[in-house]
């Protein structure tokens, strides 16, 4: 015997409603959740011991910041033009970091973030200070592949950019092989200085 269950009162639908809407913000309070966060991220670097890691200077962007030993900075064989500032870090095939310096009229970061694409997977944001200045902080698996012999997976990302002044932006762009290393550069994010 199947019951059917209607409404009587406008109660019920009300009490109904409000469960549903419960259930429904609850996705937006976990620091998982894939419901586009927009909290700051504290306690990351907690799982993170920087202690063996190296301190890089880049001169010319006027810039300060650890990375986890291993990483070398990669040389450009050509340059063309008066290219902007810009530096690559990489460690193994998959782990790229790459720093940019944008000269532009009106910095400000909330306009010139990534925008947010439909293959993007457990994509975050957040504002932060990076390096003293008020940034914004991007975290998603996708915009690409990675394809070695384990197969075909998403790469992790982050993307950050800042505002060192009026008209410059600093563009840190990251694709990582795994998890561990998207949460080392999160962490790199809060030893940046500029000088």
């Amino acid at each position: 015997m199947t019951r059917k269950y209607r409404l009587r009162h406008w109660n019920d639908t009300r009490g109904i409603f409000c469960v549903f809407l419960i259930v429904r913000l609850s996705a937006f309070a976990q620091p998982d959740s894939n419901g586009n966060d927009t909290g700051t991220r504290e306690g990351i670097d907690d799982a993170v011991n920087t202690a063996s890691w190296e301190t890089r200077d880049l001169p010319n962007m006027h810039l300060r910041f650890k990375l986890p030993t291993g990483y070398r900075q990669k040389q450009w064989a050509v340059v063309v033009g008066t290219p902007e500032p810009s530096a690559t870090f990489q460690l193994g095939h998959e782990n790229e970091i790459d720093f940019t310096v944008e000269n532009v009229e009106n910095a400000n970061p909330e306009n010139a973030k990534v925008g947010l694409q439909k293959d993007y997977v457990d994509y975050k944001e957040w504002t932060q200070l990076i390096g003293g200045h008020k940034g914004v902080v991007q975290t998603f698996q996708g915009g690409g592949v990675i394809i070695d012999e384990e197969g075909k997976r998403l790469p992790y990302r982050v993307a950050a950019i800042c505002a060192p002044d009026a008209e410059h932006l600093l563009r840190i762009s990251a694709m990582l092989g795994n998890q561990e290393r998207q949460q080392e550069v999160l962490v790199m994010l809060k030893t940046i200085e500029f000088y």
